[in-house]
């Protein structure tokens, strides 16, 4: 972030101390809390408040209290009255109290609200201001984020910013009516609203807010109608553009189209060559949203010792917060069924004698849903507890919390374990943040399980550790994985280091390892647009690992559960490794047109081949290494070859060892794979 050369970032907080250290190396920050009491007692003289929003008030009161400034992340807080005592204290110890709402201080929306405010816009009819943008979290999760835990919640996360715009334009409202459609059930007993609407005005202006995040194309905009000229600014892309009659009769369509196309064309390109020597500066300038941010920040510093700038002020924060409270008051929400029923996992029935790490994982859910409905003890390891009693409610199993690097807390989890899965997987931008999440975790929780005695230890690798891009190749449960790993990406090497040091243990110690390799996993609960299929742009636009003809190794999340659980008991299959993969029955294109056919959507499935892949990784990467970035890489031609995924997967060893039997037809695929899955992603 561009900082202002008279402010320095001396101190960074977090209760998990190991993050804010991490933070601290990365950004060059002196000192490290773990507790917002213990860095209130340094040297500092503002603070910067990002938690979540039902507890912005409690930390920024004790803040003002200790005499510094304070900037909070909006909302500002879930109550009108309660902000407001936060700006009174403010006044009252003589220090700022500001709220970034960000985006106001966009160029293009500064535009706006400059012609607005100058006459250029006229009296202001209509305002319209449109939040269409998908939530990510609605598909796969985390379902305990704040936003998620109540109707409410979701537009006290996002409403601000739309009301922030409001308030700028027009003030508060002075009619209005609200409506929440389109419910959606998440797991657990949460329900959001895909769709909120708010219709009001102020004196002779009609304003309509409108929000959702139900999936699709986006677009956030505040589009105006004056009686002088037509405004609209699209303010996820610092666009913007002003209409004004130009009464050149049969032509006026003509002028006013090419007018309007003229401005977008020079804006944008004005935003392509800010965004190029934005990244080659690593300038905030190379993304709108952060350049948003930089701006408002830079602001508040810019007016912290006099009067603050009217759109950061904390009693425009309060402004806003009292219109999110009288919005959700006239909003009807309907209970759900599922409400009075306990959110988290019920009462353990049987001693927990199964470990599963990766639990609350795509094929975690469906694993330890076959282990309990066995009448198997089962205990889920996890970061998040919260998280895990959504993702695993309404199971007798037991949750415990911790760092798996935590040898105190690994040797708590396994005591009376017979058997550990591990699913868990990494994620970051460098080679070091697997090694570090995935192969170090790795090797600790193994040697844990050697030293208790565990019975058996299964784990899931990946067949993206595989070289399979020969057509005439067949890949069976004894491949070796690619000899040439280093060369793939972090996910594939990071899994196949794991299975070389677990294989070694296994060797040298007698280790009890069993190892899986599913295919490319599909089914209910999954992601529809699926890496395996292509590199995905949008939910509409896929780009195929080659020509997309040649049949891919798809799986059941339900059918790998079923091998996993085959493997719980099953003796004399330590040391080996089975191969997870069900009939070669569909292609990346028989796959994207399913998905087009579930979901009533034209999906466009892009042929593509791999050297046109790799040349635009070799040019994204060029840029990278210029201006050397901290996650650049060398790109591989051979990782790319390899999605193509041209070989021929063969699963009859593990059908033969297990007995294992996966879906084996067209139609379970597609209906039970993707159908389902479009359907969780729609609902």
């Amino acid at each position: 972030m561009q900082w202002r050369a008279d402010v320095e970032i001396v101190a960074i907080c977090d209760q998990v101390r190991a993050k804010a250290e991490q933070a601290s190396r990365k950004f060059g920050i002196r000192q490290v809390f773990s507790s917002l009491e213990e860095m209130l007692n340094a040297d500092l003289d503002a603070v910067h408040v990002l938690l979540p929003p039902d507890r912005h008030a409690d930390a920024t009161r004790r803040i003002l209290e200790s005499g510094r400034h304070a900037f909070l992340e909006k909302p500002m807080g879930l109550a009108a009255a309660e902000c407001q005592d936060l700006v009174d204290l403010a006044k009252h110890r003589r220090v700022k109290l500001g709220v970034n709402h960000n985006f106001l201080f966009l160029p293009a929306f500064e535009k706006l609200r400059r012609h607005a405010a100058d006459g250029t816009l006229g009296a202001l009819d209509q305002v319209t201001i449109s939040w269409l943008y998908p939530l990510g979290q609605l598909q796969s999760g985390p379902f305990d984020h704040w936003a998620l835990r109540a109707p409410r919640n979701l537009f006290f996360e996002i409403g601000p910013h739309l009301l922030a715009f409001m308030l700028d334009l027009v003030g508060p409202l002075e009619r209005l009516q609200a409506s929440a459609s389109r419910p959606i059930d998440l797991p657990g007993a949460g329900r959001i609203y895909g769709h909120w609407h708010v219709r009001g005005s102020k004196g002779r202006t009609a304003i309509d807010l409108i929000l959702s995040v139900i999936p699709g194309p986006a677009e956030r905009s505040v589009a105006v109608r004056g009686h002088g000229a037509l405004a609209k600014c699209y303010f996820d892309r610092d666009l913007y553009y002003l209409e004004e009659p130009v009464g050149y009769g049969v032509f006026d369509n003509f002028f006013t189209a090419a007018g309007v196309a003229w401005q977008l064309g020079a804006n944008a390109g004005r935003n392509f060559l800010k965004s190029a020597a934005g990244t080659l500066r690593k300038a905030p300038a190379a993304d709108p949203f952060v350049d948003s941010v930089t701006r408002s920040v830079n602001r508040f510093y810019e007016t912290i010792e006099g009067r603050l700038d009217p759109r950061l002020d904390g009693q425009f924060g309060v402004k806003v917060i009292a219109e999110c409270e009288r919005i959700v008051g006239s909003a009807a929400f309907e209970p759900r069924e599922a409400e009075s029923k306990s959110r988290g996992a019920v009462a353990v029935q049987e001693r927990p004698s199964v470990l599963v790490v990766g639990g609350t994982g795509f094929i975690g859910r469906y694993l330890v849903r076959a282990l309990v409905a066995r009448g198997i003890g089962v205990r889920v390891a996890t970061r998040g507890l919260s998280a895990a009693q959504i993702s695993l409610a309404g199971l007798p199993v037991e949750l415990v919390q911790g760092d798996l690097a935590d040898a105190s807390f690994v040797d708590a989890a396994l005591e009376g374990i017979d058997v550990v899965y591990y699913l868990a997987k990494a994620a970051g931008n460098k080679w070091e943040d697997y090694y570090r999440q995935d192969v170090l975790v790795t090797q600790h929780i193994a040697h844990r399980a050697l030293a208790k005695g565990i019975k058996r230890f299964i784990y899931t690798g990946t067949i993206d550790s595989y070289y399979a891009a020969k057509a005439n190749h067949v890949i069976t449960s004894d491949t070796p994985l690619d000899p040439q790993i280093h060369r793939r990406n972090h996910y594939a090497r990071s899994k196949a280091a794991c299975e070389a040091l677990l294989r070694d243990l296994h060797r040298k110690h007698a280790f009890p390892l069993v190892i899986f390799r599913p295919g490319i996993v599909i089914g209910s609960g999954g992601p529809t647009a699926h890496w395996g299929v292509g590199r995905v742009f949008s939910d509409t636009r896929v780009q195929l690992w080659g020509d997309g003809r040649n049949p891919l190794p798809f799986v059941l999340a339900e059918d790998v559960a079923d091998a996993l659980l085959l493997a719980l008991d099953k003796p004399g299959i330590e040391g080996q490794v089975f191969l997870l993969t069900d009939a070669p029955l569909l292609s990346g294109q028989d796959y994207v047109a399913a998905v087009s056919a579930a979901c009533g959507t034209r999906l466009r499935a892009e042929p593509t081949p791999i050297w046109k892949l790799y040349l635009g990784d070799l040019l994204k990467e060029a840029v990278k290494h210029l201006i050397r970035h901290p996650n650049r890489r060398i790109p591989s031609y051979r990782d790319l070859d390899s999605r193509s995924q041209r070989a021929r997967y063969d699963s009859s060893k593990t059908k033969e060892a297990l007995g294992w039997r996966p879906a084996g037809t067209r139609e379970a695929l597609i209906g039970r794979g993707i159908v389902a899955a479009v359907r969780d992603s729609l609902r």
